[in-house]
């Protein structure tokens, strides 16, 4: 079928460009997703469903290649202009249709999958960490102050009493 493919697009492209080195094939996702866009019949807009399930099967070759999904990128996949998943996400174009939360949906994802990385990466990604803020709108959090600064031991007198044994049952 059609999405399959995608996948065996995907998987070639690796083969011919990146043979042990595919650790770098994050830094050239764009490339990979022309690559697959000149080989494929591109979905009709009016047809949010097919649309729908190629986003997921793009959605899964970015995770099997260590690429953040966006919705910039899906774009270039099936050729069109990111403007118009703002006017589909904004209901200025196809406003009484599916595509609107489609479009939503499809964001939340991404999103999703940057807060992921962002919190199972080893390290501070600034970059990652400003594409969050700038593209999702995501703010760091400050710390919760503590309210009462005195440290107080704690003594037994002042610890609640979870029960007590009955000498009986020995």
């Amino acid at each position: 079928m059609y999405l399959s493919r995608l996948y065996e697009l995907a998987d070639e492209y690796v083969e011919c460009e990146y043979v042990g080195e595919e650790r770098n094939i994050p830094q050239s996702a764009a490339a990979m997703m022309v690559y697959i866009s000149e080989r494929i019949e591109k979905p009709s807009h009016d047809d949010i469903e097919q649309l729908d399930k190629v986003f997921q099967a793009y959605v899964k070759i970015c995770c099997k290649y260590g690429i953040l999904p966006t919705l910039e990128l899906f774009a270039l996949l099936i050729q069109t202009s990111p403007s118009t998943f703002s006017d589909w996400q904004n209901g200025e174009y196809r406003g009484t249709s599916a595509h609107g939360k489609t479009v939503k949906k499809w964001k939340e994802t991404c999103r999703g999958l940057v807060v992921n990385r962002l919190h199972n990466s080893p390290g501070t990604n600034a970059n990652l960490i400003f594409a969050a803020k700038a593209c999702y709108g995501l703010v760091e959090t400050a710390p919760v102050p503590v309210e009462n600064k005195e440290q107080v031991a704690l003594q037994a007198t002042n610890l609640p009493k979870l029960g007590t044994l009955d000498e009986s049952e020995d």
